[in-house]
C-alpha cells in the first residue's frame, strides 16, 4: 500500500540534492501542521468548556494533524541522519 510512497522517499535519501530540499520543505510542513494541530487542540478545549457538545470532529482534527506532524518529525529525523552520516563519510574517506 506504501510501496509507492517508500520508493519516493528512498530516491529523495540516496539523492543529496533532493535531501537538502526535503530537510527544508518537511521542517515548514512540520512547523506549519504543528501550529494548526495546537490552534485546533486549544479551540477543542475551550470549546469543551463553554459546554458545545459536538467538537468531536475538532478533536479528531487536532488528532490527525498531530499525527501527521510526528510522521513528518520521524521522516525529518531519518534525512537529518543520512545527510550526517553522508557529509561525515565524506570527511574521513578525503582525510
Amino acid at each position: 500500500m506504501f510501496k509507492k510512497d517508500d520508493e519516493q522517499f528512498e530516491r529523495t535519501a540516496a539523492d543529496p540534492l533532493r535531501r537538502r530540499a526535503a530537510i527544508g520543505d518537511l521542517s515548514r510542513r512540520r512547523t506549519i501542521l504543528f501550529w494548526c494541530a495546537l490552534v485546533s487542540s486549544v479551540c477543542a478545549i475551550v470549546g469543551s468548556f463553554s459546554g458545545k457538545s459536538a467538537l468531536a470532529g475538532l478533536w479528531f482534527a487536532a488528532a490527525v494533524q498531530g499525527s501527521i506532524c510526528f510522521k513528518f518529525e520521524s521522516d525529518l529525523r531519518l534525512l537529518r541522519v543520512i545527510e550526517r552520516l553522508h557529509v561525515g563519510g565524506n570527511d574521513k574517506a578525503s582525510g
